[in-house]
């Protein structure tokens, strides 16, 4: 095995696992964003406490770490190992060391994720969620509606170790999402 793939993995995992939302809530002064609002860390959430100027900037931040990353590493590992990477780093941000195990729900790294993996995709979730959005009205259906045309598109492209990272990927973000889709149920 590669030296560099214990190490690429815990970075992958650290990066991921960095709060952005909870730390920029803590700049303006809100001590535990997790008390507030839908008690996530990520953009939307923070959005509401601060203002809607810093769901984009969380959102940019989140997946610019994990497109920086990804691109970074690419040229150095195989396609399986980059999607291995990346899962670690999706996995991270949901289940972060710094917050004992809690974390964002992966949309914006995901998205991330995705443009440097495969702009394609990317694009398509993008086009899809902008759709849900405007017909629900409601950020995590949208989000969730727009993650299952992820393995959908995946398996088209007969690239098995992209079609394997979506299936965990739309199952990580479902599963993140489980209170949103109970919510909207009712």
């Amino acid at each position: 095995m590669n030296i560099f793939v214990p190490i690429t993995a815990t970075l992958a995992y650290v990066i991921g696992a960095i709060p952005t939302g909870y730390l920029i809530a803590q700049l303006k002064g809100i001590n535990d964003i997790r008390q507030h609002g839908s008690g996530n860390i990520g953009a939307t959430n923070v959005s509401r406490m601060l203002g809607k100027k810093y769901f984009f900037l969380i959102f940019f931040l989140d997946a610019g770490k994990a497109f920086l990353f990804i691109s970074v590493i690419a040229p150095y590992f195989t396609p399986e190992w980059i999607y291995f990477f990346a899962s670690l780093l999706l996995f991270g941000n949901g289940c972060s060391l710094f917050l004992r195990g809690s974390g964002g729900k992966g949309v914006a790294t995901l998205f991330g994720l995705l443009a440097a993996l495969n702009i394609y995709a990317a694009a398509l979730v993008f086009v899809v969620w902008l759709a849900l959005v405007a017909l629900t009205r409601t950020v995590g259906i949208a989000s969730v509606g727009a993650i299952t045309t992820l393995p959908i598109y995946a398996y088209s492209t007969h690239n098995m170790p992209f079609f394997l990272f979506s299936l965990f990927a739309a199952t990580w973000i479902i599963y993140a999402h489980r209170s949103n889709i109970q919510a909207y149920r009712k």
